[in-house]
C-alpha cells in the first residue's frame, strides 16, 4: 500500500470517516488489494457497524495472516 494513502486512511480512522475510507479502498480493482489494504478496509468495516462485510474480508485473507 502507498505510504500517501495509508497516511490518507489512518487520518480518516482519527476522524471517523469510516465511509471515505470504504469509497476509497473499493474504488481499487480487487485484484491490486493487498493484505494490509484489506485489512484496512475490514477496519473500516467494523468501525461503522457492518460486520459482516468487515469478516467477510477478513477471511478472505485468512490464510495470508
Amino acid at each position: 500500500m502507498e505510504r500517501e494513502l495509508l497516511e490518507q486512511i489512518n487520518l480518516w480512522h482519527e476522524q471517523d470517516q469510516f465511509n471515505l475510507i470504504i469509497k476509497r479502498i473499493e474504488r481499487i480493482p480487487v485484484s491490486e488489494r493487498d493484505y494490509d489494504l484489506i485489512g484496512q478496509l475490514a477496519r473500516a468495516y467494523n468501525n461503522d457497524a457492518r460486520y459482516r462485510e468487515a469478516i467477510q474480508h477478513l477471511l478472505s485473507v485468512e490464510e495470508q495472516g
